[in-house]
């Protein structure tokens, strides 16, 4: 008859575990932390694209009014302003040409900038009362805002801060047919 031997428990392997817990648990750590600052960056592109898209459409459709940019403004910053997990640094607002190839691109000359409060950070060279809404002939308008993130987790600190924008091109709606 063979006799078997079992081990007792506990009384190998235990330091094993505890070596493997402790190499791998920072590991796991750091990761977590890395995909929430990843998740936390991807809520920060979308919250600042749809608040740029909000803030494009209702300059669109209030056209030539004087308060036409700080009404888009407001707009922008009532859907930003609340998460506290990226800072906007300027929202401008600009005419955008049409080239022959139907591509838009921004005019350098109409270009205003704002702070998020709404005050201008330059001249405004292109006032909203100016603005062409004729029918068939109106501007178009681009609508940039610039944001940045800073890093939550400890270990991405040093990549420095994340700095990006959300664009939006919208042709003015006329105002009279």
């Amino acid at each position: 008859m063979l006799f078997v031997r079992r081990r007792e428990r506990g009384s190998h392997g235990a330091g094993q575990t505890m070596t493997e817990f402790a190499i791998v648990m920072p590991v796991l750590f750091m990761l977590v932390l890395g995909l929430l600052d990843g998740c936390l960056v991807m809520f920060s592109v979308g919250t600042v694209r749809y608040a740029t898209v909000q803030g494009a459409q209702l300059a669109a459709q209030l056209g030539n009014a004087v308060t036409a940019d700080d009404q888009s403004i407001r707009a922008i910053r009532d859907r930003v302003g609340t998460t506290g997990i990226f800072t906007v640094d300027e929202v401008d607002i600009y005419k955008v040409n049409q080239d022959g190839n139907g591509n838009l691109v921004a005019d350098p000359i109409f270009f205003n900038r704002y702070a998020i409060d709404g005050s201008p950070m330059m001249p405004e060279p292109w006032p909203a009362a100016s603005r062409n809404v004729g029918n068939g002939t109106s501007d178009f308008l681009g609508v940039t805002v610039r944001f940045t993130y800073k890093w939550k987790a400890g270990f991405l600190a040093p990549l420095g801060s994340l700095k990006s924008s959300a664009t939006q091109y919208i042709r003015l709606e006329p105002q009279s047919y």
